[in-house]
């Protein structure tokens, strides 16, 4: 299970949300069915924040979503953006 969360952020808050995303991601490579995780960032706007993880499954993603919030992760998060994340899940189509 691929999963994409595209997320535009604050022109002023770029350096400290990826100072965020450097702290956070090694614990979510660690998270139960975390099979890849990373951050991209867009050559051209660097506000636009692309984070690419690979996931054993969705159920394994929600969980970590649930502590995620649990742990005040994703209000720290929040307090970055410049509107809201979009989250998407994608399946491997095998040909």
């Amino acid at each position: 299970m691929r999963v994409i969360l595209e997320a535009r952020i604050r022109e002023e808050s770029v350096d400290e949300a990826k100072a965020f995303f450097q702290k956070v991601i090694p614990g979510a490579r660690h998270y139960e069915g975390c099979l890849y995780s990373d951050l991209f960032q867009n050559e051209n706007e660097p506000t636009s924040l692309l984070m690419v993880e690979d996931w054993e499954s969705q159920d394994h993603h929600k969980k970590y979503l649930a502590w995620c919030t649990k742990s005040g992760m994703l209000h720290e998060l929040v307090g970055f953006l410049s509107g809201p994340p979009k989250l998407s899940y994608y399946h491997i189509l095998n040909f």
